[in-house]
């Protein structure tokens, strides 16, 4: 007796061993499946190779997308574009207010990684030959197949949802002596169907030490009808500038009314055009919009906090970009945002 149990013992458990391991079987994945599974899930494939181009904006930022992996990123409030970024797969470049800049080895690897995921519609299609499966990860209860990459300074990890297939996480890690540690995640939101294809309404990156930033994907063009030089044309639409000692002439090339009715200009003004007219920190200038003039106090930094206060009228460099802001914390100007428009013309002197 106990050696028929024993036998049905073994017998059991050998039965159990092999359900197991079919189990095992049938559920693991491979690399091709995943890379399969995700264009599936994005719409298929030949919707995603029938798009040439498409766009998307994000606020007042536009970025265009061709099948190539080229990224132009165009900045400003229609007609003015205040700053263009070219991004290829041989290098990225920046135009803001006519001042050009790159962005160093680890942004623009970032930036062409990027280009090559969202001229995919967001897609492992750009980087199927290159990838490897790292395996199951977990964030929270949610599960997901990683699959990496590498750039010349860059490790890339794509995060693909185990159940929908779907993107929903990249992760960019590197270092240089010149830079310390970099790392980067992009988290992408809930998906929209767009013409049959699912691309993200948005996405969060955050990089380790600062607070992150949102952006949108909203009014999504396919096949739009660009020029042959479109990918390659950085110019930028910020209106003239001109200068003599002690006067500087210019446009508006943004405004809002913020709270409590305090007006905010953004001109074309830079640097240059500050040191041209030879103006200093502290210089008291004459405001000129129209019919409308102002004193205004000039600062070539950012001021200390003792120069804000509610009769206070600034002007001093934007934070992240290269132009110069005028804040009109006094009352009594709310009704002058109605006569501000892009392009306005706009002269600031100094006051005799």
């Amino acid at each position: 007796m106990e050696k028929k149990m024993g036998v049905w013992f073994l017998s059991g458990t050998a039965f159990i061993l092999i359900l197991f391991f079919n189990l095992m079987a049938q559920t693991q994945i491979s690399l091709s499946d995943i890379i399969e599974k995700n264009f599936q899930a994005a719409g298929g494939l030949d919707k995603i190779n029938a798009v040439k181009n498409f766009s998307f904006k994000d606020r007042q930022t536009t970025y265009f997308l061709s099948s190539a992996a080229q990224m132009k990123i165009t900045s400003g409030k229609d007609p003015v574009i205040t700053e263009v970024i070219l991004v290829d797969q041989k290098s990225a470049i920046r135009n803001c207010f006519n001042k050009l800049n790159d962005f160093g080895a680890l942004l623009e690897q970032t930036l062409q990684i990027r280009a090559k995921l969202y001229s995919g519609l967001f897609t492992l299609l750009n980087f199927q030959d290159e990838l490897e499966f790292r395996g199951t990860k977990r964030f929270g209860l949610k599960e997901f197949h990683e699959l990496g990459t590498k750039t010349k300074d860059l490790e890339v990890a794509f995060y693909i949802d185990s159940k929908d297939f779907l993107l929903k996480r990249v992760v960019f890690r590197g270092y240089k002596p010149d830079f310390g540690k970099y790392e980067v995640n992009h988290d992408f939101g809930p998906y929209q169907n767009v013409n049959g294809i699912n691309i993200p309404t948005s996405w969060f990156s955050s990089q380790v030490g600062t607070r992150g930033h949102s952006a949108e994907v909203s009014e999504v063009n396919f096949n739009l009808e660009l020029s042959e030089d479109f990918f390659t044309n950085r110019d930028v639409n910020v209106g003239k500038t001109e200068y003599s000692e002690g006067i500087l002439k210019g446009n508006i090339v943004d405004f809002s009314l913020g709270r409590e009715d305090r007006i905010m200009i953004s001109t074309n003004w830079t640097d240059d055009c500050i040191e041209r007219a030879g103006f200093s920190s502290e210089d008291k200038l004459i405001l000129t919009l129209g019919t409308i003039q102002i004193e205004v106090d000039f600062y070539a930094s950012q001021p200390p906090r003792s120069a804000y206060n509610e009769d206070t009228i600034l002007m001093m460099p934007a934070r992240g970009a290269e132009n110069y802001m005028i804040y009109i914390l006094a009352s009594g100007y709310k009704d002058m945002i109605e006569q501000l428009e892009p392009l306005m013309a706009i002269q600031i002197k100094k006051k005799d």
